[in-house]
C-alpha cells in the first residue's frame, strides 16, 4: 500500500503528464518531493485571504472551495477543486492570499513547501513551463464560470458544471459506470453558480427528466454526455485537458 507521500508523488506526475509527457529527468525530480500530508475535517478553512503562504497544497480527496466573504459574512464560492488540483499554486509568486480556501468534505491535502517548487522550476524548464500553464488553466476556470453564469439560465448553467465536473474528475481517473463521488449539497451548488436552493432542485429534475443525469447525496452519474454537452452549451476547450474532445465535436 502507498505511503500518503508516494501517493501525492503520483498524483502529481499523472496530472502534469495530462499537459505534456514528462521525461525521466521530470520524473525523478517529482518523485524526491517531499510532502506534509493533513487530514482535514469538512467545513475547515486552512488558507486565509492575506496569508502569506510558505507551501502550496495539492488536493488528494476530498473537495476544497475556493471562497470570498462580505464583511457581512455572505460568501461566495469562486471555484471549487478536485483531486489532483493545486488551488493555492499561484501563492508561488504572489505573496498575500486574496481568498480562502476551505473543505467542503473530509479532505486530505499535501502541502510542498514552495522552496522545492521553486528548485523544481530553476532546474527543469518543462516543469516550469508546466506548473505555469496550471496557474494558467486555474484561470481559465474563473472565465468559463463568469460566462456560465452571466449567460446560462438555470437549467443549462447546472448542466455546464456538471459537465465540467465530469471532464475534470475523468481527466484525473475518478470517473467509472457509475459516475462520480461528489460531496456538494444542492446549497452548495447554489452558490457556485448564483441560484436558489428552489432553483437548483428544479434544474436537477429537468436535467433527470431528460435521462442526462442521475444524482444522489454525494455521487452524480452523467448518462447521456453528449446531451449534457448540448444542453449546457459546453466548450471543454477551457479544461486543456485530454479529455473525450470526439464527444464535444458529436454534441456541436
Amino acid at each position: 500500500m502507498k505511503s500518503a507521500n508516494d501517493q501525492a508523488t503520483a498524483l502529481l506526475e499523472f496530472r502534469l503528464s495530462a499537459h505534456r509527457t514528462l521525461g525521466p529527468k521530470e520524473r525523478d525530480l517529482i518523485s524526491h518531493l517531499s510532502w506534509r500530508v493533513e487530514e482535514l475535517p469538512a467545513r475547515q478553512t486552512f488558507i486565509h485571504d492575506g496569508d502569506k503562504p510558505a507551501h502550496s497544497c495539492l488536493v488528494l480527496a476530498g473537495v476544497v472551495a475556493r471562497t470570498q466573504y462580505t464583511a457581512g459574512g455572505q460568501r461566495q464560492i469562486l471555484s471549487v477543486h478536485i483531486p489532483g488540483d493545486m488551488p493555492d499554486l499561484q501563492s508561488l509568486h504572489i505573496g498575500r492570499m486574496d481568498h480562502d480556501l476551505e473543505t467542503v468534505s473530509a479532505t486530505q491535502i499535501a502541502f510542498i513547501p514552495h522552496k522545492d517548487l521553486n528548485h523544481l522550476c530553476a532546474i527543469s524548464q518543462t516543469l516550469n513551463a508546466t506548473f505555469w500553464r496550471e496557474s494558467l488553466i486555474d484561470a481559465a476556470l474563473h472565465r468559463a464560470a463568469i460566462f456560465r453564469n452571466a449567460q446560462l439560465d438555470a437549467d443549462s448553467r447546472l448542466a455546464h458544471f456538471l459537465c465540467e465536473m465530469h471532464f475534470r474528475h475523468k481527466a484525473v481517473g475518478l470517473v467509472d459506470e457509475e459516475g462520480f463521488s461528489f460531496p456538494l449539497s444542492q446549497e452548495l451548488m447554489g452558490e457556485v453558480l448564483g441560484l436558489t436552493i428552489v432553483s437548483i432542485n428544479r434544474s436537477s429534475q429537468t436535467l433527470r427528466s431528460l435521462d442526462l443525469i442521475r444524482m444522489q447525496k454525494g455521487h452524480i452519474q452523467v448518462l447521456d454526455v453528449d446531451g449534457l454537452v448540448r444542453f449546457g452549451q459546453f466548450d471543454g476547450t477551457f479544461l486543456h485537458q485530454r479529455f473525450d474532445h470526439e464527444t464535444l465535436a458529436r454534441a456541436s
